[in-house]
């Protein structure tokens, strides 16, 4: 680091209660400023403190963190996000970086502080994407909130909404995680962001022994399991066509989807990186049915080596090269899949392609362009 070695930091992060591909650029901001506190809503030590390579003592949270069953009913008290952050302090700094896909933009970073939000998408409820939450209910609790919020939650959006506005017109610098969410923010926030690529850790695969994909037996898809993320579409498929197809992932559909899978579809559940790593290592190739708005996994199978057959919209047609690194399917239709699956067969793609295609978004290049953009615009 060059002219922010000195800077004091700070962090600011929507929740740290699961671990994917927000958690993992944390991780890789944390790198670069190993001094930095973090500050967040709820921080569940117990799930966390095994996956997230930040230590329990850096770590602060605001009032979310001390409701009554705040684990459990985290979701329900979403009204009240952005007062924690706006409440929150975060001391004499120089520097606030948020990663936010919902209210950690509303820190106030102190006078003469600059505020960098490195956005993975503009709230999904608010603006009218789809969402797990608006299509799964877990538990019993969620299903008898339902109907009030039937009633109240679109109050409630009304005046969220006009906030998360204002809120993003306050941030010093934008940046984002995808073309996508690019021209989001400049729809919703109308607001000029620069994309820098989330980091993907590529090394991991480094002394993998490749092989064909004719040599192999079976699909994977590695992802949590919420509604939205359209597993379900990719169990249909795979029960039609008889193949064999592993998923790894915990979430709320995964008791749905294990009573309409067929015998050659296997649930595993949460795994170990290692594990998780031999078995995509192993697999003909990654299934992505989701409209992500980058998505991080598609970039993890190539660096194994592994082609993705991949929803051709949001984050993946921005990382998936069509023909060469994998296949897209035009619709989210499991009759869409099984023609892609059917049409990948009849291919042999060289998994080296797919290796230096994900090279492109390694953790060194993710965090030698914040390192830039921090030298150039912010100081």
């Amino acid at each position: 680091m060059q002219k922010e070695k000195n800077l004091k930091v700070a962090l600011v992060h929507d929740y740290l209660n699961q671990y994917g591909g927000g958690e993992r650029v944390l991780e890789a901001l944390y790198e670069m400023f190993p001094e930095a506190t973090v500050y967040t809503s709820i921080y569940d030590r117990e799930l966390m403190e095994p996956w997230l390579k930040i230590p329990p003592e850096k770590i602060k949270t605001n009032f979310i963190n001390r409701l009554p069953f705040h684990n459990y009913l985290s979701k329900h008290y979403f009204f009240l996000y952005p007062l924690a952050f706006r409440l929150q302090n975060v001391g004499e700094v120089d520097l606030v970086i948020s990663t936010c896909s919902y209210a950690s933009k509303f820190i106030r970073a102190p006078k003469g502080a600059v505020h960098i939000c490195y956005l993975h998408t503009v709230p999904r409820f608010l603006w009218g994407y789809d969402t797990e939450l608006s299509r799964y209910y877990k538990h019993w609790w969620d299903r008898f909130l339902a109907p009030l919020y039937a009633v109240v939650v679109p109050i409630i959006k009304y005046f969220l909404k006009r906030n998360d506005f204002a809120a993003a017109q306050k941030i010093d610098y934008l940046l984002v995680d995808s073309k996508e969410v690019q021209a989001r923010v400049k729809k919703h926030y109308r607001r000029d962001s620069v994309v820098i690529y989330p980091p993907v850790d590529v090394e991991r695969f480094q002394k993998s022994e490749l092989t064909s994909q004719k040599d192999k037996d079976y699909y994977i898809i590695i992802s949590r399991l919420g509604g939205y993320k359209k597993v379900d579409l990719a169990v249909a498929a795979f029960n039609k066509l008889g193949k064999r197809l592993k998923i790894v992932g915990e979430g709320p559909q995964r008791e749905y989807l294990k009573k309409i899978a067929a015998p050659n579809v296997e649930l595993l559940g949460r795994l170990s990186d290692p594990a998780v790593n031999e078995l995509l290592i192993n697999a003909k190739a990654l299934v992505f049915p989701t409209f992500e708005d980058f998505g991080i996994v598609p970039v993890e199978a190539m660096a194994a080596g592994v082609p993705v057959i991949a929803y051709g919209k949001g984050g993946a047609a921005e990382t998936v090269v069509d023909g060469k690194t994998g296949l897209f399917f035009a619709e989210q239709t499991s009759t869409a899949i099984i023609e892609a699956i059917k049409k990948f067969e009849t291919l042999n793609l060289d998994p080296k392609d797919c290796i230096a295609r994900a090279r492109e978004f390694s953790k060194d290049k993710f965090q030698g362009k914040i390192e830039e953009f921090i030298n150039r615009e912010a100081f």
